[in-house]
């Protein structure tokens, strides 16, 4: 290839290709090919991975047939003027180096003599690009973390270079290493050395403070002793020595935890028969099951607590040294058939109790009964402690990323666009806190999924970032059945029918007595065809959420009018007919009923609120396996006057 034929192809940012100085246009699987090489060792990979990862189908032949497709469609692209760029191999394919540019292959290359002023420190790889499999989802999220590590390993060396102190592209490629890496003191210190040679010890002093909370935030933990150093040396940090008054107990005393610290106490049990300490020990173990389940509190295990007692750290130690929040007590007492569990919650600070609960325990049917008993603790528990936190103002302390999680939640409740955007913020602020906490990136998940749901969009952009927060919540917490629910929403909505019932089977095998898990399964079922199932789970999810957020009416509300039960689905929105998402289903619902009075007046609430609404876009973003369901639903909006 002359060097005027020179192929330049990106792939950070929204990727593009040029030949000799002109655009030309790539398929965006080609992208995605372009992109698996450049990453592959000797930029090499086999056949068959490509196509398993570009191709949803089982049969080998179509994935093959597809391949030599999307071949061919890059060489007529390219022109016969330029040269190949992917070499073929009996089974291999192989990028065409060095015959053309590309910046991935630059960024990664062993040797990469980089500068700042190149643009490899920027850009997503494959940039708002649709995954064609999940295979290719979890191969380009890897990716993405592997071009992260790299970013930050090419400019923690060039800071290290002597020669760049001085230079005016120090402080962007520090600040360029903290976007990267949030808490790298190395890149503070840099910055903080920088800001002092200017004599601006103002801003010095703000690098340290951030870099200082952001390792309190999502570590637990304080500054280095290097970074210590220098911030005394720079004069930035109060040289007093500390007080007997103002000293802390510990470096992480004034550290506030992304989550609330619960400890269950060993069972205070009156009676001293073995049978009944059995059962105490049983049911506290059950508890501490059930509130780990919610992934929202930092939970100290029941085994764990006794091994506390032993040592002498039992209730009548102050429980505010070992960094507990709130402690749980569990109490088995009675005689013969008259037994009864008993549980508290404390908060460790005060001492106050704050929910206590007496309850019968049925001997005969001992197993179901513990089993009960405990899922209702849990369930309370979990209750009283989200009141409790919510009842401290914001501004009257620093919150953690749980009160800011829980802000969130409590503006999700709702299905109004501006409830979401709200929802969403709170939540990012959590992230922002503590970006290794799990709920949070599930609630931002969740916000973008249900905006994407009240808009009626056709577009995928919402639910691609939905599924990007929604796979950061699971990386973080592998064991969470809410960031399965959300990965559970996004391949509902992205139509992968199988794939999205898998998904919501294994948040209601890791939280079988979550509601929220239970209605959107329920939703699931009822768009994949499965109405009795859908109609069962529903139902469930109201008996465990009784005082549910919106959504849960607007889902049960569909699978009824799915069933054709539209007096059910009308009596079933009720509580939410005031709600302009709900309007397009209430609208459907009253014309299908024969109540066209109403349906025509749910209908301009339609227009008004969603003025580029068409009845023809359910096709486009209501997922329905069956298309005569999303017909079904369309014939309601037209008798209701919607086009």
């Amino acid at each position: 290839m002359s060097a005027s034929n020179i192929t330049i192809i990106r792939l950070l940012g929204r990727p593009s290709a040029m030949l000799d100085g002109q655009a030309i246009a790539l398929p965006e699987k080609g992208y995605f090919l372009l992109a698996m090489l450049a990453m592959a060792p000797q930029a090499k990979l086999d056949r068959e991975t490509v196509r398993r990862l570009l191709w949803p189908s089982d049969e080998a032949e179509k994935r093959a047939n597809s391949l030599r497709q999307l071949l061919a469609r890059i060489s007529k692209a390219l022109g016969t003027h330029a040269g190949a760029l992917v070499r073929t191999e009996n089974e291999t394919l192989q990028l065409a180096l060095p015959d053309l540019e590309c910046d991935l292959v630059t960024l990664m290359g062993a040797a990469a003599a980089v500068s700042f002023e190149q643009p490899l420190f920027h850009g997503e790889l494959l940039e708002s690009a649709e995954t064609p499999t999940g295979g290719a989802e979890d191969w380009l999220s890897d990716a993405r973390r592997k071009i992260t590590d790299r970013r930050v390993t090419l400019i923690d060396g060039l800071l290290a270079d002597a020669s760049i102190r001085h230079s005016p592209s120090l402080p962007r490629l520090a600040e360029r290493l903290v976007e990267l890496d949030t808490a790298h003191e190395g890149a503070a210190r840099a910055l903080m050395n920088h800001h002092a040679r200017r004599g601006d010890l103002t801003a010095a002093r703000q690098v340290f403070a951030r870099c200082r909370d952001q390792l309190r935030a999502d570590f637990s933990t304080a500054p280095t002793p290097a970074t210590m150093q220098l911030a005394r040396e720079l004069g930035i940090v109060d040289m007093r020595p500390a007080t007997t008054a103002d000293k802390p107990q510990s470096p992480l005393e004034r550290i506030i935890p992304a989550q609330p610290r619960v400890v269950i106490l060993p069972p205070e049990t009156i009676m001293q028969d073995p049978l009944v300490q059995r059962l105490g020990r049983v049911l506290l173990e059950d508890v501490t099951i059930g509130l780990s389940h919610q992934r929202v509190f930092k939970i100290i295990a029941a085994h764990t607590s006794f091994e506390l007692a032993n040592r002498g750290h039992g209730a009548a130690s102050p429980l505010s040294n070992l960094q507990f929040d709130y402690s749980v007590y569990v109490t088995i007492q009675g005689d013969g058939e008259d037994i009864t569990a008993t549980c508290r919650l404390t908060r460790v600070a005060t001492g106050e109790v704050l929910w206590a609960i007496d309850l019968p325990l049925d001997v005969k049917r001992m197993r179901m009964s513990l089993g009960s008993l405990a899922r209702r603790i849990a369930a309370s528990l979990t209750d009283v402690i989200e009141r409790h936190e919510l009842t401290t103002s914001l501004d009257d302390v620093d919150p953690s990323a749980y009160r800011l999680y829980l802000e969130g939640k409590r503006h999700l409740a709702g299905t109004d666009l501006q409830q979401l955007r709200q929802a969403r913020k709170w939540f990012k602020s959590a992230v922002k806190r503590c970006d290794t906490f799990s709920p949070a990136h599930a609630g931002v998940s969740r916000s973008l999924g249900m905006e994407w749901l009240v808009r009626g969009m056709k577009d995928h952009e919402l639910l691609d970032i939905a599924n990007q927060s929604a796979r950061a919540a699971r990386s973080l917490d592998p064991g969470s059945g809410r960031a399965y629910r959300e990965l559970g929403f996004v391949s509902l909505y992205r139509r992968r029918f199988d794939e999205s019932l898998d998904l919501f089977e294994e948040a209601q095998n890791l939280n079988p007595s979550d509601a929220d898990v239970l209605i959107d399964y329920s939703d699931a079922l009822s768009h994949a065809g499965d109405l009795d199932k859908a109609l069962d789970l529903g139902l469930a999810a109201f008996k465990l959420n009784p005082l549910p957020p919106d959504y849960y009416y607007w889902i049960l509300g569909s699978t009824h009018y799915v069933r054709q039960e539209y007096e059910k689905a009308i009596e079933t929105l009720d509580p939410v007919k005031d709600q302009h998402a709900t309007s397009r289903l209430l609208a459907a619902s009253q014309a299908m009923a024969g109540n066209a009075v109403s349906a025509r007046k749910y209908a301009a609430v339609v227009r008004e609120n969603f003025p580029d609404f068409r009845s023809e876009d359910i096709r486009y973003f209501v997922p329905d396996r069956d298309p005569g369901h999303s017909e079904l639903l369309i014939e309601g909006l037209q008798r209701a006057g919607l086009s």
